[in-house]
């Protein structure tokens, strides 16, 4: 019998060995990750996250738990172990844009907008039809004030998919930063047309409207209030419209509703000073709203000013001075404290 041995043999069972030993070493590197991930979940109370974690020991080679997962580790700012998911899901498959599109959210997480914009670059080009790689892309060429490339890849992403509201709201939202408010209002009446519910759409319109005092605006703050009662960013900018037209009464029952949810909201007891003040000439108010501004923010330079105003129309020029010195020392080339100083020493 020849018992030569055969090199192919021992060939194949050398691979075997050194397979079986890179196995046991990603065994071992996993077990560490998920170690790390299963402290961060039981130090910061996250059922999710080790929920996740428990998939992903049953199912290691699933490249969406990663993904999953690397946007938990976003939303924590736990930027490395992000970075660590993101490669390991591309690693299993690299050819999916969404595990791509993950690596633009960490990378915008993490401020580094060029980054993003490369990374966009080359998924736009190699999967040219993902729509959400094209609208992310418009955003970030929105946010760096490249506005003309932003609505080429939003106009992109809607020869795709045309019934995409929110690719309208987006070029709505570039129209109007770019000073087209007419496109931006036809672009955003679009995107409420292709979905009823589509809440920062109606306020975004309601806004534009507002800014040049048309009362058309109220229709769309209403429609967003339909959809989030009570919301405070829409009752504000509602009563902020109605002070603007003199609708006072009106204005004031709004400040109030939103003083009720929370009482520490500086701008709108300034707004209500201000009302009270010049409306109502009713200074008892006026100077108790400006005071609870102020005692809800230090640093409101608009509230020591009317407060003082107001002193000093009370002739209590002492509170009056002292009030202009404060908005002084916050604004210190602010006119109005320095010409009712100058106005106090003439008396």
């Amino acid at each position: 019998m020849n018992c030569k041995p055969n090199p192919v043999f021992f060939l194949v069972v050398l691979c075997s060995v050194l397979v079986l030993s890179q196995c046991k070493t990603e065994v071992k590197t996993d077990a560490k990750e998920l170690s790390k991930a299963d402290s961060l979940s039981v130090k910061l109370n996250l059922p999710e996250l080790k929920a996740l974690n428990t998939q992903i020991l049953k199912s290691p080679n699933d490249p969406a738990l990663y993904s999953k997962r690397a946007y938990i580790y976003i939303g924590l700012k736990q930027f490395d172990l992000a970075e660590g998911d993101v490669k390991r899901a591309l690693n299993l498959d690299s050819s999916k844009a969404d595990y791509y599109i993950t690596k633009v959210d960490l990378a915008y997480a993490k401020n580094k907008t060029r980054e993003a914009r490369d990374i966009l670059e080359t998924v736009t080009k190699r999967f040219p039809d993902n729509v959400e790689a094209l609208l992310k892309a418009a955003e970030l060429y929105y946010i760096v004030k490249q506005y003309q490339p932003a609505l080429d890849y939003v106009n992109k992403a809607l020869k795709i998919n045309e019934n995409m509201a929110k690719a309208y709201h987006l070029k709505g939202t570039i129209y109007a930063e770019n000073g087209d408010t007419a496109r931006a209002i036809s672009s955003l009446i679009t995107a409420t047309e292709q979905d009823n519910k589509y809440y920062e759409a109606f306020f975004d319109i309601g806004v534009l409207y507002a800014a040049s005092s048309n009362p058309i605006a109220f229709d769309y703050y209403d429609n967003a209030l339909r959809l989030r009662m009570n919301d405070s960013k829409v009752l504000y900018a509602k009563a902020k419209l109605l002070q603007k037209l003199k609708k006072v009464d009106d204005a004031i029952r709004l400040y109030e509703l939103i003083l009720k949810t929370d009482k520490t909201d500086a701008q709108v007891c300034y707004n209500l000073g201000v009302i009270y003040l010049f409306s109502k000439n009713d200074t008892a108010k006026a100077l108790d709203y400006f005071s609870k501004a102020i005692a809800n923010d230090a640093s409101f330079a608009e509230a020591y000013y009317s407060r003082a105003y107001t002193y000093a129309l009370l002739k209590d020029k002492l509170n009056a001075k002292a009030d202009y010195n404060m908005c002084l020392q916050l604004k210190p080339n602010f006119q109005g404290a320095i010409d009712g100083l100058n106005a106090l020493d003439k008396k």
